[in-house]
């Protein structure tokens, strides 16, 4: 079963005595007596039963949404077959009725009523507030319609859902729906009635009749009270207005009319539209909501609204308005499934459509539902190919970079930018960073990081290994962080503060050179300059890291740990103490794999750079007893690793593994046990099928299964001594 929030999404299904349009049979003969005309309203309510074992997959919905009308011309058999409707198809709707929402639509009021009154609404009322149903809050019912004022009853019902990853926030559209209206200085209707009393009574019917149909108005309006007493009401249920710093619940509002055109139909009508629009779309930015469901024009539409404020340059918001279907057939779209993917800081959504069932079909039809990136909407960014990524923090950059590779089905991307406004969490993983097989994650990027960063490595001196970053920036070519330092004390403004890792003998200018190219001594990584700017009267300290080529799930916060703690080294140089600034990732080719890549150096092989644990570990299965908890755990990690977990293929170990087969040779002359003696034998036959191998690239299926067997030999002789080290 599916963990996924999602939002069943309805509308407009106009229950009860049908109207003209709503019988979908075509025979040119209809029975007498024919109790089983195919209808709009029978398709509705079977795809809706239909969709059972959907649930039964993916779990009932988190919210159920209903934009509006229920009935047709509030009509109270449609409230009636409404409620009906709740009653039977518990199973497919959620089990808590609050977090069923549902808006009046224009066929929901009574109209030639009184906006803001309780005859215009009762109908409506009894058929889900008397349910439990989420409404939104009501002219003249909830508040005072002259003045806004909250009264009781707004506290008595639920009129927003807010759950751990949703808040949804229904608005009322259609107070104003099947109003009389007129001209400022137009006749009232007992002015009108006076001066047709002299004619004849059926005339005078139909003329009053006439008048009364040319002042009615379909008009679709948001009151400014009904806005403002929303913001009361956030404020007495201590709801924020607008989203806050990690508030990452998704923000939906319902609302019956449509924002803009969902179609290419032309309509003649007064008021096709929300008489307050622009303050509509504004009052949906300011509350920082992410989707607007809508009905009404029976358009199965999807699209993005832009809104903006402050001019052309100034911010814009994208909202994702999603218009549900309104006239249902078989085959047709009826309904819809919203489902939020992903990382809760990147969303994506994917929106399923369910066709109408026919009476032959028991469960409900969908497609393969369309995925659209949501978080594209928090910044402006555009959608599939993109070339920048933004973020606050390192960590919801990292997910934004998932979410974009979750729409390209991981292929490559050239030309990438990554913008983290604030890395001060870099040197830890991003918590939907993929599973490792650690038993600390935070403890094996920073030893990553460290080796990375290492000023003289062993395994780079033992020519072990082709390079790593820090012997590259602080000793190859001498201390380039402490020329970057000058040069920005020297000139603030300077350019040069620059760090370079590959140098122009090994671009393969020189021939003498080219066999560093065949060893691959080319790292991935090639620049990083620094840059002091000023923001907002404060100096930061910036960082620009350039990658030929970058591996992005796994290696992308690896990359930028480094150079956080670069950065940080520069900075703590710098005159003035500037605050960390940015850092920005450049990717020329950007790949988005699916395990650790190669460059991860094997775990025994980075304790070559604390020689004291490799020793520590042989001590450990020499001598149980006294082995320490250290050893123990450095011993589950090196198994775990060697396995391959995590990785494509098990690692080819050098020097780590070299050392380790030279300690227990050593201690094998003064211990004698037979379970040690397996233990130093397995050693000895992985370090000699590694050297065996050491030119192999890429690994035959038969090498890898020699070494899985080598290594599984050695788990289970150090599993004698050390049951505790098993990985």
């Amino acid at each position: 079963m599916s963990s996924e929030p999602w939002i069943l999404h309805m509308s407009d299904p106009h229950l009860g005595d049908l109207s003209a349009g709503q019988v979908l049979d075509d025979e040119k003969d209809v029975f007498d007596a024919q109790p089983d005309l195919e209808t709009t309203q029978r398709v509705f309510g079977r795809t809706l039963r239909g969709l059972r074992r959907f649930v039964g997959e993916h779990g009932q919905p988190d919210v159920a949404v209903v934009s509006g009308d229920l009935a047709y011309q509030a009509h109270p058999t449609g409230f009636t077959a409404f409620a009906e409707l709740l009653a039977n198809c518990k199973d497919v709707l959620p089990d808590d009725p609050a977090r069923i929402v549902v808006v009046p639509g224009n066929h929901d009021v009574v109209w030639d009523e009184k906006p803001g009154t309780l005859a215009r609404y009762q109908g409506f009322l009894d058929a889900t507030r008397g349910k439990g149903c989420s409404t939104p809050l009501l002219d003249g019912i909830d508040f005072n319609a002259s003045t806004g004022v909250l009264r009781l009853m707004a506290r008595k019902h639920p009129h927003i859902v807010d759950t751990d990853r949703l808040f949804v926030v229904p608005l009322n559209s259609s107070n104003y729906c099947g109003v009389l209206a007129g001209p400022k200085k137009a006749m009232t209707e007992k002015e009108w009635e006076a001066d047709l009393a002299p004619l004849d009574a059926d005339v005078r019917s139909k003329l009053l009749d006439q008048i009364r149909s040319l002042r009615r108005r379909d008009a679709a309006r948001v009151s400014r009270w009904q806005i403002e007493a929303l913001g009361h009401y956030f404020d007495k249920l201590r709801l924020p207005r607008q989203r806050e710093p990690g508030d990452d619940r998704l923000r939906v509002a319902v609302i019956h009319h449509q924002l803009l055109p969902v179609s290419t139909r032309e309509e003649r009508k007064l008021f096709e539209s929300l008489t307050n629009l622009g303050q509509v779309r504004q009052t949906l930015r300011e509350y920082g909501f992410d989707i607007v469901l809508h009905g009404h024009k029976h358009e199965a539409a999807i699209y993005w609204d832009v809104v903006g404020e402050g001019g052309p340059n100034g911010p814009q918001r994208r909202i994702l308005v999603i218009s549900s279907p309104g006239h249902f057939d078989v085959g047709t779209p009826v309904m819809r499934a919203i489902f939020l993917e992903g990382s809760r800081s990147a969303r994506n959504v994917r929106v399923f459509t369910f066709t109408g069932s026919g009476a032959q079909r028991s469960n409900a039809r969908h497609d393969n539902g369309e995925l659209i990136a949501l978080w594209t909407g928090l910044d402006g960014i555009s959608a599939r190919d993109q070339t920048l990524i933004a973020g606050a923090t390192a960590h919801a950059t990292y997910s934004r970079l998932r979410a974009l590779f979750e729409l390209r089905d991981g292929a490559r991307l050239q030309a990438l930018v990554c913008r983290v406004e604030d890395p001060s969490d870099a040197q830890t993983l991003p918590p939907d960073y993929p599973h490792l097989a650690a038993d600390d994650p935070q403890e094996w990027l920073r030893d990553l990081v460290t080796w990375w960063q290492r000023e003289r490595s062993e395994l780079v001196a033992r020519d072990l290994a082709p390079f790593n970053h820090g012997e590259r920036i602080y000793r190859r070519w001498g201390d380039q962080v402490g020329r970057a330092i000058r040069m920005l004390n020297e000139r603030g403004t300077s350019s040069r503060a620059l760090v370079q890792l590959i140098h122009p003998r090994e671009t393969g200018r020189y021939e003498q050179d080219t066999r560093d190219l065949n060893r691959g001594s080319y790292p991935s990584f090639a620049l990083v300059e620094f840059s002091l700017a000023e923001r907002n009267g404060e100096r930061f300290l910036d960082c620009f890291g350039y990658f030929r080529v970058q591996e992005l799930q796994y290696w992308w916060p690896v990359n930028l740990a480094e150079l956080a703690r670069i950065q940080e080294r520069v900075r703590a140089g710098v005159d003035g103490s500037p605050r960390v600034g940015r850092i920005v990732t450049f990717s020329g080719n950007a790949v988005w794999d699916t395990a650790l890549p190669g460059v991860a150096v094997p775990v025994v092989d980075l304790l070559v750079e604390d020689p004291g644990r490799l020793w520590e570990m042989a001590s450990a299965v020499a001598y149980p007893d006294a082995a320490t908890d250290q050893a123990t755990l450095d011993w589950r990690d090196v198994l775990r690793d060697l396995s391959g977990a995590g990785r494509h293929n098990p690692p080819l170990a050098s020097a780590g593994i070299e050392i380790l087969a030279d300690h227990t040779h050593r201690l094998r002359r003064v211990v004698t046990a037979p379970k040690f003696r397996k233990v130093d034998r397995a050693v000895e036959d992985l370090r000699i099928q590694y050297e065996a191998l050491a030119d192999a690239e890429p690994l035959r299926p038969a090498a890898v299964k020699l070494i899985l067997s080598k290594v599984e030999t050695l788990t289970e002789a150090v599993a004698k001594m050390l049951p505790e080290a098993r990985p």
